[in-house]
């Protein structure tokens, strides 16, 4: 699999975590009746944020289901031009 495919998937699920840490922290504060339209305005940004990290993850599961196709046409074809060597 291409390496920097791998790392991007490393950096969702890195991304994951923190999101995960900061919802359990950070989200369930109680907040001044005077800050709450503040508050209301940073819940929005993480789901945002989270809902943006979810739509990155899935299309990097797609591109690594693309990768594997592609690695198996070249295996594929790899057998068969060692097999057309080795008949000649």
């Amino acid at each position: 699999m291409n390496q920097n495919l791998i790392e991007a998937m490393a950096s969702i699920e890195r991304a994951r975590s923190l999101l995960f840490a900061y919802e359990r922290v950070f989200l369930d504060l109680d907040v001044e009746p005077e800050d709450q339209e503040r508050a209301d305005m940073a819940i929005s940004t993480f789901y945002a944020i989270s809902e943006a990290v979810d739509q990155a993850a899935s299309l990097l599961d797609l591109v690594d289901g693309d990768c594997r196709v592609v690695d198996a046409i070249y295996a594929v074809n790899d057998v068969r031009r060692r097999t057309l060597k080795t008949e000649d």
